[in-house]
């Protein structure tokens, strides 16, 4: 009689696609505070990209009439435009040899190996998704300063002035190096970090080539010229710091804001507050009164924020109040922030958020759509394959997706606050 395993890799599918799954999304939900507080959209998306119907003007057919003048205003018509977002391809791979599987028996066999690979993959892929989410859509870990093997970086994200210098670096992590300032080439592939200092300085493989300025990005996660026009040559998805500009961030073939110009449409512009102040209620108010005066959608109902601009906010509010805390999704709280004829708003604190910035965002007109929410690979021999000439067997998962707006102007941003 022919033996019959009692259990093999394709009757665990199921429990690989929806247990590992859903233990990957709990985790990033953990991991990227402002990711858990974005709507999730799904219905109506499909193909390469979203198309997103705006009204970037109004009929201007009213008015008043003097008397006996009884004409009709003038036939006029609101103008319309389509925003244009590209799906995103982000991905987790975990791999495990066949002679870990076997020396793990009487511990739980393989499926506790994959478990706790799995646990790993879904801690990086959080602070992952954590990074574009908070991001301009460029895929910039940082900036080259200095060094070959002992790499000094700054601007984290590409932001100016921002620190810790190394906050989107990882030990492990593999980069490569474009040469923003000479056609976008790539000077450097596929460099692996083995150390950083606290000082923010990386111990890599070699950096030769790489020139002050240039940006350092994940592994293959551009094509030439992806800094300078085509948006579809920069795999990361479109983050908050993107979103809420004033200025065209890299999107499209002309170098516009999800395909439509922000130079030309007022309604596609946010607010934006660079000037250098201390942080204040007043200040805060004044920047929603400028917001208000600029838009027609929906108003602010999200505050984001540093740790220390939060501290110092708590203090001016505890001087003539209680401080009190406001629900939000994924079990976040954030400080209640009375906005006037707003009503009250939380402020929620993202530790990895730029120095001095303050993010006023309207979640109604911020959405995550996808074309396919994260699921484990099933085709070609289930979720858990053999590695083809290799005593080894891997899983892998991925997501289409990408992060957009349909009201640019909605929201705001001050980049300069003080404490001081």
């Amino acid at each position: 009689m022919a033996y019959t395993a009692a259990q093999e890799f394709r009757y665990l599918d199921d429990i690989m696609r929806d247990f590992y799954a859903a233990a990957i999304v709990n985790q990033v939900y953990k991991k990227a505070p402002f990711w858990a507080q974005i709507e999730k959209k799904t219905v109506g998306v499909y193909g390469k990209s979203v198309q997103i119907p705006v009204q970037t003007g109004f009929t201007e057919s009213v008015g008043s009439r003097v008397a006996n003048n009884y004409a009709l205003p003038t036939a006029g018509r609101g103008t319309y435009d389509r925003a244009s977002l590209t799906m995103k391809r982000n991905y987790g791979r975990i791999q495990v040899d066949g002679f870990a599987i076997e020396s793990s028996a009487g511990k739980g066999g393989w499926v506790d190996i994959f478990s706790n690979e799995t646990k790993g993959s879904a801690t990086a892929f959080a602070i992952e998704c954590d990074r574009q989410s908070m991001g301009r859509g460029l895929g910039v870990l940082g900036t080259f300063v200095s060094g070959t093997t002992a790499v000094t970086v700054d601007a984290p994200g590409g932001i100016a002035g921002d620190t810790p210098v190394a906050k989107w670096f990882r030990v492990g992590q593999v980069v490569d190096v474009w040469a923003v300032a000479s056609g976008n080439a790539a000077v450097v592939s596929d460099s692996k970090i083995t150390a950083i200092s606290a000082a923010g300085v990386l111990t890599m493989d070699t950096l030769s080539g790489a020139s002050d300025g240039d940006y350092l990005c994940r592994q293959d996660s551009q094509l030439a010229n992806g800094f300078g026009s085509a948006f579809a040559s920069v795999g990361d998805m479109m983050g908050i710091d993107g979103i809420i500009d004033n200025a065209d961030v890299v999107s499209d073939a002309a170098g516009d804001f999800q395909g439509i110009d922000r130079a030309t449409q007022p309604l596609w512009t946010a607010y934006v507050n660079g000037t250098s102040r201390v942080i204040s209620e007043t200040a805060i108010q004044e920047d929603f009164d400028s917001i208000d005066q600029r838009t027609d959608g929906e108003a602010p109902n999200l505050m984001l924020t540093t740790t220390t601009l939060r501290n110092k906010l708590v203090d001016i509010i505890r001087a003539d109040r209680t401080v009190s805390t406001l629900d939000l999704k994924a079990g976040y709280k954030g400080i209640k922030f009375s906005a006037g004829e707003r009503g009250e708003i939380p402020l929620m604190v993202h530790k990895s958020c730029p120095v001095g910035y303050m993010y006023y965002i309207a979640l109604p007109h911020i959405k995550f759509y996808s074309l396919k929410k994260l699921t484990w690979d099933n085709k070609g021999g289930g979720i858990v394959k053999p590695v083809a000439d290799a005593d080894a067997y891997e899983a892998w998962f991925k997501m289409y997706a990408n992060i957009g707006t349909d009201c640019c102007n909605a929201h705001g941003k001050a980049t300069a606050f003080t404490t001081s």
